[in-house]
């Protein structure tokens, strides 16, 4: 076997065939990082023919001030239950990460650990990946632990996925919990239409994101990151979606409601004019009453919800990336007080209807906590996933493998310095 550097055509053609793809650790995601003026490197392992075996794109990440290490975001991509490969591919990047001024290698494989159960739960029987993380400390690769929750220094272990292989869009659809089927149904109702955003039109998209980072507390990519991505994947593969209400649509559809009503009344009385006592047509003049003040105060309210917000009103919106056969829900936000128009439960059916479309084996829904109960600040999103048809998955986590042990030596010594200063 041979270790290589290589150019990034060489690790995206390699990577777009391997099972721990991923788009963050695609060449797309990496030269981005080059361009932001990061230092990317690809190397890789090939046999006496010149063929690749395993693959690892990364970039170069400032520690301490003065020194780097390697960060291989989703992982190095390698057979890791090949012993041999891995313990030779390991060899090779601590003398390349050594060589060019890195101290040690931060990974996070796109690998799961254990199987898990829709909520959460280990499943009895199943799958479990511990001898990967063995083999993986035994050749000096030192796991960080079963981290669960967010971190703004390491990506997430739990994720929540859709598996779309054999599947159309009635299973689809019937995997979704009940009441999310009639969600999507109001959203349809309400008239509610998805919109698209193309890069250089991302103002709505972001004051919505802005909102609700500042609201939900969290950090939001920035249009910066939003518009290279977007770049980077291309119009069919990076998607930035809004779920728009037009007040005057909904209006015209309560509109054609009531006079459909209002001409079953005009039944339902003539038929009482014959039986004026008949208790069913009764119950049923009663129930048409109802529905007739239902849809005529909706009416106001939608013309009232037009003089707050005007006519054309965004709900929510989100973003998608393709990346070969799978689907990433990366970010969303929306306005509580719209909640009722069912904006984000309409784009992810969406959403999930076009990777089907695009023969995607997967949709992602990408991150959650780990924690699968109400103690669980994210529950409630964790919940909304699940309740599409998502099921978590556990990954094994994230490792860190010394490169150059003087160069580490100096970082722990620094770190502990700084400690001090800070207490």
């Amino acid at each position: 076997m041979i270790f290589k550097e290589l150019n990034a055509a060489e690790y995206e053609a390699f990577a777009l065939n391997h099972p721990g793809r991923y788009y963050i650790n695609s060449s797309k995601m990496l030269e981005l990082k080059r361009e932001n003026g990061w230092e990317v490197f690809y190397t890789g392992v090939c046999d006496e023919n010149g063929k690749l075996l395993a693959a690892a794109g990364f970039s170069k990440v400032p520690v301490e001030h003065f020194f780097h290490y390697a960060y291989a975001q989703r992982g190095i991509l390698c057979d890791f239950s090949n012993h041999e490969l891995l313990a030779f591919f390991t060899d090779g990047l601590k003398s390349f990460l050594k060589e060019h001024g890195m101290a040690y290698m931060r990974m996070d494989p796109y690998v799961e650990y254990q199987q898990l159960n829709t909520d959460g739960s280990v499943t009895e029987g199943g799958f479990n990946n511990q001898a990967v993380i063995d083999d993986l400390n035994s050749l000096g690769w030192k796991h960080l632990g079963f981290t669960k929750g967010y971190s703004a220094d390491s990506q997430v272990r739990y994720m929540v996925v859709l598996d779309l292989e054999g599947k159309d869009e009635k299973t689809i659809t019937a995997g979704y919990e009940p009441n999310t089927r009639r969600t999507i149904n109001r959203a349809h109702k309400f008239g509610v239409e998805i919109e698209e955003c193309d890069p250089d039109h991302l103002d709505e998209f972001m004051k919505l994101m802005d909102f609700t980072a500042e609201k939900r507390h969290f950090a939001d990519l920035g249009r910066d990151t939003y518009v290279s991505q977007m770049k980077a994947f291309g119009k069919d593969d990076a998607k930035v979606w809004l779920a728009v209400l037009n007040t005057q649509k909904l209006i015209g559809i309560n509109r054609e409601d009531l006079a459909a009503v209002e001409q079953e009344m005009q039944k339902t009385d003539a038929a009482l004019e014959k039986t004026p006592n008949n208790g069913k047509l009764l119950r049923r003049k009663k129930e048409e009453e109802e529905r007739v003040a239902q849809i005529e105060r909706m009416i106001r309210e939608t013309e009232e919800l037009e003089k707050t917000y005007g006519q054309r009103i965004i709900l929510s919106g989100s973003y998608f990336v393709i990346y070969d056969d799978e689907m990433y829900y990366i970010s969303s936000g929306s306005y509580d007080e719209l909640r009722k128009y069912c904006g984000p439960y309409l784009i992810q059916d969406t959403a999930i209807r076009l990777a089907l479309k695009r023969g995607c084996r997967r949709y992602n829904f990408t991150g959650t906590s780990g924690v699968f109960d109400e103690s669980g600040d994210d529950f409630g999103v964790f919940e909304f996933k699940r309740k599409l048809g998502g099921r978590p998955i556990e990954l094994i986590g994230e490792f860190r493998l010394d490169a150059d042990a003087a160069m580490v030596r100096k970082i722990n010594a620094l770190h502990k310095v700084r400690n001090i200063i800070h207490r």
